[in-house]
């Protein structure tokens, strides 16, 4: 056994081949645009899209397909919308896969082009276990217009087991191509993830890939992704410099370091680094102590964002205890059960 090539202390062969089957699906832009309302100019988008085209990155989600009426237009950018001008302007068919996302109650089968009339390739659908029914609706449509198409259930870990249980066997013989897990608190730890990547793979069989969606609210999106990378999943989603609501997400860089696959190559994503790490002043995205104090309290991220757009002080102490407050007892750390 020879040495690893990069870390001469340890022998190679300690990672298994596993990373080189992923399937990397960069949302900068649409994650990116909860930070911003998707007010990025097409010029950016295009230099994202060429970016990650020549970095051989196999899926860009460009943004949201949004039905007219449910957003102020004047209030948001183009990307919560991804009209076919839009889109003409700022990507290339065929470099790589395109996907938009759907919201379960914010867009209906009528409103989805056939796949034949449009440069996207893929619909993900976003939705609560709570909506499968209608999700299931739109899974059917985008299938039937000739979509590649997924499935985002999301804040899985609100839901109780049997929860979780019901909606898989919904989407086993669906004819969806992926089902992601889906952290969308940032609450989950790496054990956390080993159990549901294994309880997704079962209920959803050899046909349907499992994919996986962090954010890092508690710095665990990149841990998180790495071990569901090691368990078996087959598609993990990142952002150039880690990138959305709040926290942010997986870092797309640290994605392809990790993933050490000679398809991918780095260095057109670095090339993106610093515009995008220059926003995080401004937009106050990624980890801050009040979006890991949501996290760890399994709760939306809402209340930290809040606190960061209004306030320079994290104030986080009375807003850690405060939360502990309308937790159930059963949830309550340890430490303040001592103290009261």
């Amino acid at each position: 056994m020879g040495l690893d090539y990069r870390v001469k202390c340890c022998p190679d062969g300690l990672v298994t081949d596993r990373r080189r089957r992923i399937k990397v699906l960069d949302c900068t832009i649409r994650d990116g645009g909860l930070c911003n309302g998707w007010q990025f100019d097409h010029a950016l988008v295009q230099r994202v899209f060429r970016s990650l085209a020549d970095a051989g990155i196999d899926y860009m989600e460009v943004g949201y397909r949004t039905t007219n009426g449910v957003f102020d237009r004047s209030s948001v950018g183009p990307w919560r919308f991804c009209d076919e001008e839009d889109l003409a302007r700022a990507v290339e068919p065929g470099r790589l896969k395109l996907s938009t996302m759907v919201d379960v109650g914010r867009f209906g089968p009528s409103d989805l082009p056939h796949s034949r009339d449009t440069v996207i390739d893929v619909v993900r659908i976003a939705t609560y276990a709570h909506q499968m029914d209608d999700a299931r609706k739109l899974l059917d449509d985008a299938l039937e217009k000739g979509y590649e198409t997924f499935v985002n259930v999301m804040a899985v870990s609100t839901l109780a087991p049997d929860d979780v249980d019901r909606f898989l066997l919904k989407l086993a013989g669906s004819g969806v191509h992926n089902v992601a897990i889906v952290d969308s608190f940032g609450a989950l730890y790496p054990y956390h993830v080993r159990y549901l990547v294994h309880k997704y793979m079962n209920y959803l069989g050899e046909g349907i890939k499992v994919g996986v969606h962090f954010h890092n609210n508690q710095q665990q999106a990149f841990a998180n992704s790495v071990v569901a990378i090691d368990e078996g999943v087959d598609f993990v989603d990142a952002t150039v410099t880690g990138i959305g609501r709040g926290a942010g997400n997986c870092p797309l860089e640290l994605l392809l370091f990790y993933l050490d696959n000679p398809h991918y190559d780095v260095a057109p994503v670095l090339d993106l680094v610093e515009t995008f790490a220059g926003l995080k002043e401004e937009l106050r995205w990624g980890y801050h102590l009040p979006y890991a104090i949501t996290g760890y309290y399994n709760l939306h991220p809402r209340a930290a964002i809040e606190r960061m757009a209004r306030d320079e002080r994290y104030q986080v102490r009375g807003m850690y205890e405060a939360l502990a407050g309308r937790m159930p007892a059963t949830q309550v750390p340890m430490a303040l059960k001592t103290v009261s």
